[in-house]
C-alpha cells in the first residue's frame, strides 16, 4: 500500500485473494495475474500478494477494499470482470468465490444484475446462487458410499443376503462412474468456457492496445502534418523575407548610383566652372599686364634700378610681373625655402636655408614697396 500506484496494488491483491480462494489454481491464471501486474508496475511484488491472499488475512482485504473505495469515482466494471475470469478459469466456481464475486460487486458500485450481466459475457452461463451447506442435498452424494461401508462391515455375517447386495453394489459403481463421467465432461466443458472467457477478454485487450495504437498513429501523423505546415510556412516567410531584402537592396543600389551619378554631374560642372572661371582670370591678368607694360611705355618709364632687378630675379619674375604675381611668387618660394622645413638637418642646411629665406622676404618686400 505503499506504492504510488495504490490502486493498482489493492486491485492486483483482490485478484489475488480470488485466485487463493479456486478450487483449482491453474497456470493460465498465473500467467494471466502476472500480465495484470506487469501492466500495473508490479511484477516483482506479484509473490508478495499471492503469499498475503493465501494467509487469508482479512486486515490486507480490508485495507485494499479501503484504498479501492477512496480512489474509485465510479463503477469499475472492468476490474470485475477481471475479477469473473480469475475466479472461473477452471470452469468451476468455488463457495468462497460466489461470495467474494458478490462482495467485489458491491465495492466496486455494481447492482447484482450488472454482476449476473457480466458474468454471463464472460462465462456464458448464468450466476447461480451458492449451494446452501446446511441442505441435505449438498450431503446427498456421500450417503450411498456410507451405506456401501456399512454393508461391507456386516457382510460376512449376512451370506443369505450376499447377492442383492452385490447387484446393489453394482448399480452403486455405475452411478458413481456415470458422475464421474459427467463431472469430468461439465469440467471440461468449463475449461472451454473459461478459456474462451480468457480469449475474449485477450481479444479485448488486443482491440483496446489496437485502438490506442491507432490513435498514436493518427495523432503522430496529425502532429507531422503541422510540423510539415509550420516548416513550410517558415520557409514561406524566409523566401518573402529574402525577397523583400533583396529589393530593398536594390533599391538602395539604384539609389546611391542615381546619387553618385548626380554628385559627379555636379562635379563635372563645378569643374567645368572652376576652369572657366580660372580662364577668365587668367585673360584678365594678361589683359593687366598687358595694359600695365603699355601704361609704363607710355610714361617713358626707366629701366628699373639694380635693386629692384636682383628682387625680381631673386622671386623668379619678370620686370613686367604685376602685384598679384609678386604675391603669389613670394608664397610659392617661401614655403619652399622655409627654415622649418630643414628642421632636423645641419647646422650648415639650416643657415643657408634662412639666408635665402630672408633674401626672398628682403626682396617681396622692397617690390611691394615699387608696384
Amino acid at each position: 500500500m505503499k506504492s504510488p500506484h495504490q490502486r493498482e496494488s489493492a486491485e492486483l491483491l483482490l485478484l489475488c485473494w480470488v485466485f487463493a480462494n479456486k478450487h483449482v489454481p491453474l497456470d493460465e491464471d498465473r500467467r494471466y495475474l502476472e500480465r495484470l501486474a506487469a501492466r500495473a508496475h508490479h511484477r516483482r511484488d506479484l509473490e508478495t500478494l499471492l503469499a498475503a491472499a493465501r494467509r487469508q488475512d482479512l486486515g490486507d482485504v480490508q485495507l485494499a477494499a479501503e484504498v479501492l473505495t477512496k480512489e474509485q469515482s465510479g463503477p469499475i466494471i472492468a476490474f470485475l470482470r477481471q475479477a469473473v475470469v480469475v475466479a472461473t478459469s477452471d470452469g468451476a466456481l468455488s463457495l468462497r468465490n460466489h461470495h467474494i464475486l458478490r462482495f467485489l460487486a458491491d465495492l466496486c458500485g455494481v447492482s447484482p444484475d450488472t454482476l449476473r450481466a457480466i458474468y454471463r459475457e464472460v462465462t456464458g452461463r448464468a450466476l447461480a446462487a451458492p449451494e446452501d451447506l446446511s441442505h441435505r442435498s449438498h450431503w446427498q452424494p456421500a450417503e450411498p458410499e456410507a451405506e456401501d461401508t456399512a454393508e461391507a462391515d456386516t457382510g460376512s455375517t449376512q451370506a443369505h443376503a450376499g447377492e442383492p447386495r452385490a447387484s446393489w453394489r453394482d448399480r452403486v459403481r455405475r452411478l458413481a462412474e456415470n458422475q464421474w463421467r459427467e463431472h469430468k465432461q461439465q469440467q471440461q466443458w468449463r475449461r472451454q468456457q473459461a478459456q474462451q472467457a480468457r480469449e475474449r477478454e485477450q481479444q479485448r485487450e488486443a482491440a483496446a492496445q489496437a485502438e490506442r495504437e491507432r490513435r498514436a498513429q493518427a495523432h503522430a501523423k496529425r502532429q507531422a502534418e503541422a510540423e510539415a505546415q509550420q516548416r513550410e510556412q517558415a520557409r514561406q516567410q524566409a523566401e518573402a523575407q529574402a525577397q523583400r531584402q533583396r529589393e530593398e537592396t536594390a533599391q538602395r543600389q539604384r539609389r546611391e548610383q542615381q546619387q553618385r551619378q548626380n554628385q559627379e554631374r555636379q562635379q563635372q560642372r563645378h569643374d567645368q566652372r572652376q576652369r572657366q572661371e580660372q580662364e577668365r582670370q587668367q585673360q584678365r591678368e594678361r589683359q593687366q599686364r598687358r595694359h600695365e607694360q603699355e601704361q609704363r611705355q607710355r610714361a617713358g618709364l626707366q629701366t628699373p634700378s639694380y635693386p629692384i632687378r636682383r628682387a625680381l630675379i631673386e622671386l623668379e619674375l619678370d620686370a613686367n610681373a604685376s602685384p598679384r604675381e609678386i604675391k603669389l611668387a613670394y608664397r610659392r618660394l617661401a614655403q619652399r625655402h622655409h627654415p622649418d622645413r630643414f628642421h632636423g638637418q645641419s647646422e650648415w642646411r639650416i643657415t643657408l636655408a634662412s639666408q635665402r629665406f630672408q633674401r626672398i622676404k628682403n626682396a617681396y618686400d622692397l617690390l611691394m614697396q615699387h608696384a
